[in-house]
């Protein structure tokens, strides 16, 4: 008899964030390998939508949660709440870690105070034990991560590396343009850790009217940022408001080379942007900064240019890339594709997550880790 699963979420059930889109599309590639998979959306279940408080209440849904051989948690926020349910459950309880959530609060409070405090939030930081104390299995989507977990002391047994990934299909392949109307474009949302400020300081620094900048993604939240870009540069911008994806895919089609501009963080080294397969699944040639894993697939894969993240550095590598030949774009597009299909597919990626699944749930041996 296959195995069933609960998706707990930290997020409610109308969430449309990278974090619901991963969660949703991991539980479809169980369902599509006969392993169900149900959903418990926090916010929508009082007083669970109380982080700080959930784990002394999820004791009272135990009688669901016994119906299930694993437990998928969405990240440590829907983690820590099983902590007092663990020692009383048969399921495995699996954690999917987006990202170093410490590193991210620390990064916050950073941003938030401009700079007077770099430390992580108590209350992060007392998730996050809850979160890997209670659960017998991670996910990890970077192999930094990975490397961090191990070195923390769990064991290399208990993590596998499950990355975001992309459906093929949809984001499919485009031919590259040989007279693009954007020579860039960014695709995605703007907070600070983005680096967007970098971004705009790079593109002010190459300053040639020749070359256009798409950028896509703005919500009503970002009227000031998508003021100061059309104030900044006119004609040299176009500003697109966050869309659906198949009209995203549209919008590709007339960009040369996309960008990814984060700043070097360790909350951003442990990450890995979902855009990332996205762009590489449409076949455009990457720009990145040296912050993360995907500097490493881009110089492996030869499928892109790779910057510093400092504005002066992105303007030089912006020059250099505007400079390419269309012809030796299209081959790195090629190149980049190639990068998707081989590590990105939701095929691949399902395949490997429902092996860990069947692993966990097919008696004691797959829970030891705990």
């Amino acid at each position: 008899m296959s195995p069933r699963g609960l998706v707990v979420s930290a997020a409610g059930k109308n969430d449309r964030s990278a974090y619901t889109h991963r969660i949703m599309k991991l539980a479809e590639c169980l369902e599509q390998r006969s392993i169900r998979c149900d959903f418990f959306h926090l916010p929508n279940n009082p007083p669970l939508n109380k982080v700080t408080t959930a784990c002394l209440f999820f004791p009272f849904w135990l009688r669901t949660l016994r119906q299930y051989d694993f437990i998928h948690c969405g990240d440590h926020e829907a983690g820590q709440t099983l902590f007092f349910c663990s020692p009383i459950l048969r399921s495995a309880i699996v954690l999917d870690i987006h990202g170093d959530g410490v590193a991210q609060s620390a990064l916050s409070n950073e941003i938030q105070s401009s700079g007077r405090n770099r430390s992580a939030s108590l209350r992060v930081k007392l998730e996050d034990w809850l979160a890997t104390t209670c659960c017998h299995h991670m996910l990890t989507v970077s192999t930094p991560q990975m490397k961090a977990l191990m070195a923390a002391g769990h064991p290399r047994e208990k993590i596998s590396l499950i990355r975001n990934g992309v459906d093929l299909e949809l984001f499919r392949y485009l031919p590259q343009p040989a007279d693009p109307p954007y020579t860039f474009g960014y695709i995605g949302e703007f907070q600070s850790w983005q680096g967007i400020d970098n971004l705009i300081q790079a593109f002010e620094l190459y300053d040639d009217p020749r070359h256009r900048l798409l950028i896509v993604g703005f919500q009503k939240s970002d009227r000031e940022i998508k003021r100061m870009f059309s104030e900044k540069f006119g004609a040299r911008v176009e500003l697109v408001d966050r869309t659906d994806r198949n009209t995203l895919v549209e919008l590709v089609k007339s960009v040369g080379i996309l960008i990814i501009p984060r700043i070097a963080h360790p909350a951003i080294k442990h990450a890995f942007p979902t855009k990332f397969a996205e762009y590489a699944a449409m076949g455009r040639p990457i720009m990145v900064n040296d912050v993360d894993e995907t500097a490493d697939f881009v110089t492996e894969y030869g499928c892109g240019f790779v910057a510093e993240p400092s504005p002066e550095s992105m303007a030089q590598v912006m020059k250099r890339a505007a400079e390419t030949p269309s012809s030796a774009l299209e081959e790195m597009g090629r190149r980049a594709r190639s990068m998707a299909q081989e590590n990105f597919s939701w095929e691949k990626i399902g395949n490997a997550y429902a092996e860990v699944i069947f692993r966990l749930t097919s008696g004691s041996s797959g829970r030891n880790g705990k």
